[in-house]
């Protein structure tokens, strides 16, 4: 009987070329994505599906329950949590299973990415709080995972002319509370130039986004507080 498989888009740390290594699991696997890569990387030689020894797999995981978002990552081919989604339901739907690293961020090696550009440009907005939020909506904008799912689907962030949709939801945050003075607002408004500001009316970075942000919603309220002052 043929086992199930898994095929992961690998590439050294520090590397610049990829391929593709398949894996062998057992059949009825009941657990997530990441709980196969860490039964992978468990057994005491990992071979291939062709009994090829292969070194262990990279990837990001924290908290295994959908809250610290660093297992970001493609699932045949959709951007997700990888704690998240369970083997055998997506086998069943897709009838396959392939694993990829985020494609919005440079790779570190095999699974894991470089997200750093999301904290650069939050700090170089100065988008970090000095006060508590009103309402709230403006606490539910705080749950922001900074995962870079929104970034991976959102097709204008990847033309490098706007910035990822999480960026706005701390911006709206931090706008709404009360540190947020004059000058601070200023600040913010010199970073995230009106021209950044994404124009998209489909918001496919909503879907995706764990905590269901609304974040268009998010990005037209940092252009109606920033731009008009």
């Amino acid at each position: 009987m043929q086992m199930p498989t898994v095929t992961i888009l690998r590439r050294e740390p520090g590397g610049s070329e990829e391929c593709e290594q398949i894996f062998e699991f057992e059949e009825g696997f009941a657990g997530s994505v990441i709980d196969l890569l860490y039964e992978l990387n468990g057994r005491e030689t990992l071979t291939d599906a062709t009994g090829a020894p292969a070194r262990r797999i990279g990837f990001e995981c924290s908290c295994m329950v959908g809250e610290c978002g660093a297992c970001a990552m493609l699932v045949n081919g959709r951007p997700v949590l990888a704690c998240e989604v369970k083997v055998a339901e997506e086998m069943k739907r897709e009838g396959a299973l392939r694993l990829a690293p985020l494609t919005a961020f440079p790779c570190v090696g095999d699974l894991q990415v470089d997200r750093s550009s999301l904290r650069a440009r939050a700090r170089d907005a100065g988008l970090w709080l000095v006060g508590e939020a009103q309402t709230a909506e403006d606490g539910f904008f705080s749950d922001c995972l900074q995962c870079g799912l929104c970034a991976e689907a959102c097709e204008k962030y990847h033309s490098g002319k706007y910035d990822a949709p999480c960026l706005y939801a701390a911006a709206d945050l931090v706008a709404a509370l009360d540190g947020a003075d004059g000058a601070r607002r200023k600040s913010m408004k010199k970073a995230l130039k009106k021209p950044f500001l994404c124009p998209c009316k489909t918001a496919p970075c909503e879907p995706v986004c764990p905590r269901r942000l609304p974040l268009r919603q998010a990005i037209k309220r940092v252009g109606g507080s920033l731009f008009s002052i």
